[in-house]
């Protein structure tokens, strides 16, 4: 894969103006924020009391889906009650595998969202393969498949959403690219161009995926490859975050350091909660990213550029208490050796005296002390590591900052660089740490005594979402919509309290088989929904149980995890 160059970040990539509705993303226009309905669009009642709710906090476009012929008369009914209701809100049509609905959706909703993976090429887990076929026949049927859509967007002057999806990429992208981002990033400038080359421009495009850092790779790569005029708006999501602090944490890092970094025209922050709460936190993380913006003039003018594919830097190596520091080696965290962290691996422990100079602080028993950095690190470059131990910097060093200290010293360091800790932060502070963290910028962290319970809570779950360290369960859980047949929500509440002492062990909870498998094809476990109440449960990718009651799919899915290992009592 190809380097990005920083320079691209540090504006807002200058997007095309699209309608869709009273509402216009791209372009100037301020970051529109969206949601989902998780109700079923037939259910006319349960979509009007919850498009009220949205509304009331401020949502812009509401997407529904429409998974068969009787969701799409049914939307008609529901835009009839809406205008009885005086509601006008832009609605977005949620389709996979049909694009007869697709085409006949456009008469009823202002956009339309569209899944290259199973529009007209067969999704990933089709059991017959595509290899016979060339890539280039795949072209050309898509080319065909699309013309109806490409007359009715027309005619009804709507907007579409090419949305990608890691977990559900066609067979035929997955056999020229395989399961990355770069795969997702063809397989959404392919579309781009069959509906260009037919005259539709109002279009914006998603890379979805259930690991943040494989968010912001794609995004990355697209905004390299798109033209630096004109291109063509982008939603960004992390798709199956989950719910509670997990969910928001999951969500910030994939969407707040591509926003930072001025990419990104829409969001969908994807909870597994009632829906109205997707925007809430929305608002208060676009409020904290606000704080951290960085205009284009204060980046350096040649900052350092990372392959897309590198995992850490490569500074110089230390050993702090018997503990390898450095070098390439994962992060360590690291404390005073009088430390309250329950349940947290602290691989190395050091007690710090206070040192006359202001900027050091000198470990005891350590022959050289820490050379602290001020946050800005304006004066980064004329500090060379000589006569210390390792580099100390604190929580106020932005993400663009630690860029250009890195341009500096050419992308290595000759001495480890760690970051301080402090007892409590706000959600821009988060932010810029899932940069730092995801660009593998940090070779280890000072944890301090008295940190606050949320803090430290929050701080393990970015790393897990950062894929620095795995220090918790994880969960990808689907925030559910009219296909899910099951109470998703008090579901996973439940395999949660189950499950939150098993370390690392990665939990798929899907509603239904769409991106289901898919995205959580690197899970270990999988439970998902199958018909009406119904649960199919994996081991990894494969399928061993299918059509599980509801009503006993968790206790099967505990026995699962004790016959395969991977159980451990409290």
């Amino acid at each position: 894969m190809t380097s990005l160059n920083y320079p691209l970040q540090y504006r807002r990539l200058k997007t095309r103006e699209v309608t869709i509705g009273h509402v216009k993303i791209g372009a100037d226009n301020p970051i529109c924020i969206q949601s989902m309905l998780t109700s079923s669009t037939q259910n006319i009642q349960s979509c009007l009391d919850e498009i009220k709710s949205l509304v009331a906090v401020d949502c812009q476009l509401i997407r529904l889906t429409i998974p068969s012929r009787k969701d799409l008369d049914a939307a008609y009914k529901l835009r009839e009650v809406l205008r009885e209701e005086g509601i006008d809100v832009p609605l977005v049509a949620d389709i996979h595998f049909s694009p007869v609905l697709a085409v006949d959706a456009c008469e009823v909703f202002e956009k339309i969202r569209i899944n290259p993976g199973n529009f007209s090429d067969k999704p990933k887990q089709a059991k017959i393969s595509q290899s016979s076929d060339s890539f280039e026949e795949g072209y050309e049927r898509l080319r065909e498949e699309i013309k109806p859509l490409v007359k009715n967007l027309k005619y009804y002057n709507r907007a579409l959403r090419i949305g990608v999806n890691q977990g559900s990429l066609s067979t035929r992208m997955m056999e020229q690219y395989g399961d990355t981002p770069l795969g997702m990033v063809n397989s959404a400038l392919e579309m781009v161009e069959l509906f260009e080359e037919q005259g539709v421009d109002q279009l914006v495009v998603s890379l979805k995926s259930s690991n943040p850092v494989v968010v912001q790779k794609a995004y990355r790569l697209l905004a390299k490859t798109m033209p630096e005029e004109n291109a063509v708006p982008l939603h960004l999501g992390v798709t199956e975050a989950g719910n509670e602090l997990m969910g928001r944490i999951k969500s910030l890092a994939g969407i707040g350091v591509l926003l930072i970094d001025g990419i990104g025209d829409t969001i969908r922050v994807s909870l597994t909660e009632p829906s109205a709460n997707e925007i809430q936190f929305a608002r208060e993380f676009l409020s904290s990213i606000e704080l951290c913006r960085i205009e284009e003039e204060t980046a350096p003018e040649a900052p350092w550029q990372r392959p897309l594919n590198h995992q850490r830097v490569e500074n110089g190596r230390a050993v702090f208490s018997e503990c390898n520091v450095g070098g390439g080696t994962p992060l360590k965290l690291g404390g005073p050796a009088e430390n309250d962290y329950p349940d947290v691996d602290i691989p190395f422990q050091l007690d710090f005296r206070v040192s006359d100079e202001g900027n050091h602080s000198h470990p005891v028993g350590e022959s050289k002390p820490f050379l602290k950095l001020a946050g800005n690190l304006e004066s980064a470059h004329q500090k060379q590591p000589e006569n210390c131990s390792a580099l100390l910097i604190d929580c106020q060093t932005s993400l663009h900052a630690l860029r250009g200290f890195y341009h500096q010293f050419m992308g290595q360091c000759s001495v480890p660089v760690g970051l301080e800790l402090p007892p409590t932060y706000d959600y821009s502070t988060d932010v810029q740490l899932a940069g730092i963290l995801s660009e593998g910028l940090l070779d280890f962290v000072i944890l301090p005594n008295g940190i606050e319970s949320l803090t430290l809570q929050r701080f393990l779950l970015l790393l897990q979402a950062t894929r620095s360290r795995i220090l918790v369960p994880d969960y990808i859980i689907c925030p559910s919509c009219g296909r899910t047949l099951y109470d998703i929500q008090n579901t996973a509440a439940k395999i949660k309290e189950k499950t939150s002492h098993l370390k690392g062990v990665k939990i798929g909870i899907m509603g239904c088989i769409v991106n289901g498998p898919g995205e959580m094809a690197d899970a270990d476990f999988g439970y998902v929904g199958s018909g009406p109440g119904k649960i199919d449960l994996y081991f990894g990718q494969k399928r061993v149980c299918r059509g599980v009651d509801e009503s006993e799919a968790v206790d099967r899915l505990i026995a699962l995890m004790k016959e395969k290992g991977y159980w451990q009592e409290r």
